[in-house]
């Protein structure tokens, strides 16, 4: 599933020193109405930092290989989702605040992308 009717519709200028980054995000399993308002506010904390979101993948309910434990929780599934987006290394800062604070995220990655390579999951399924 992707989410492009998430995504800004502003034309965007790519500005020196805003590099790809990969969003990979692991989220509590539960009701769409609650992944959606937590990828709509990830998508507005790049947005209003100067960035943007350029793609959305949705990768469903996946069942672990391990039991993911928070404080008095224990999950054996999670909702796996990515997202790419262009932000200079100052947007990242509060991206992350919101990843951390966040009771609906379980666990998350960004990596940095050089532009123009494959995305991860793209990378894998040419293996």
């Amino acid at each position: 599933i992707t989410y492009t009717s998430l995504i800004p519709k502003a034309s965007h200028k790519l500005k020196a020193g805003m590099p790809l980054y990969e969003l990979l995000c692991l989220a509590r399993p539960g009701p769409r109405a609650e992944l959606v308002t937590l990828i709509k506010s990830l998508g507005d904390a790049v947005y209003k930092n100067g960035g943007f979101v350029t793609q959305l993948k949705s990768f469903g309910e996946q069942h672990l290989a391990y039991d993911l434990r928070k404080p008095f929780e224990k999950y054996d599934s999670a909702h796996v989702w990515q997202m790419d987006f262009v932000s200079s290394v100052d947007g990242l800062r509060p991206l992350d605040h919101q990843l951390h604070v966040s009771d609906k995220v379980l666990r998350w990655t960004v990596i940095k992308r050089p532009l123009g390579s494959k995305p991860a999951h793209s990378a894998l399924a040419d293996e």
